[in-house]
């Protein structure tokens, strides 16, 4: 199975590629400039360009039977009010553009990297995290996640969503709480190198399917 992977080189991106190594799996990632990969493996092709350019996605899609995103909305700083380095639309741009190419060629199932407190998750979020997304420039990132999930509802792919919570960069694998409905309640926190070992794991199953399930760690 070959996997396109978007977002590779970002925080949690890095991680997903490893693990996909790891793996075993064969994979093409699309990035904006090639010097920045820091990867090297005979498992990997490299495209250049930005899945906000159909032109470049198309090229990156081919033989792809999975599309795995970690992208997001960049910011300048992890600061809650730091300003945006991409546009405020790029993910659910970038996941338009992967439906409608998915439809020309022979790619059926999506593993998106979302948040929890999106659409109906917002309710479960503690009040200070709610008042963060409101008054800050993570509504912005937030609302982007919601339309690229809006986008995956309406669509012919198989798709997940993945809902993970405060992400840290402990390296540390531990037991998973999946939720939904706020059932278990989420834990506050979760590494990314759990989000990358759930997201990979996910491609052996099909229990996830057109579900977007909410993830922390105990």
């Amino acid at each position: 199975m070959k996997i396109l992977i978007l977002g590779a080189t970002g925080r949690t991106g890095r991680l997903i590629v490893e693990e996909a190594l790891k793996q075993g799996y064969d994979l093409n990632i699309l990035v904006r400039d090639k010097n920045t990969i820091p990867f090297d493996s005979k498992s990997i092709k490299v495209y250049q360009g930005t899945p906000a350019r159909q032109t470049d996605l198309t090229a990156a899609m081919q033989g792809c039977e999975v599309l795995i995103s970690a992208l997001a909305v960049a910011k300048a700083s992890d600061a809650p009010w730091s300003k945006l380095i991409s546009p405020e639309n790029f993910v659910s741009e970038s996941i338009k553009n992967v439906i409608a190419e998915a439809n020309q060629q022979n790619l059926k199932r999506l593993i998106t990297v979302s948040a929890w407190g999106v659409l109906e998750t917002k309710k479960d979020l503690p009040f200070w995290f709610k008042w963060m997304i409101d008054y800050t420039n993570l509504r912005l990132v937030y609302a982007d996640h919601e339309s690229q999930e809006k986008l995956l509802t309406a669509s012919n792919l198989r798709w997940t969503a993945v809902r993970p919570v405060a992400l840290n960069d402990s390296k540390k694998i531990k037991t998973l709480n999946v939720s939904f409905n706020n059932l278990p309640k989420p834990n506050l926190s979760i590494s990314r190198q759990s989000v990358a070992k759930f997201i990979v794991d996910l491609l052996n199953t099909n229990q996830y399917d057109m579900k977007s399930p909410t993830i922390s760690e105990n």
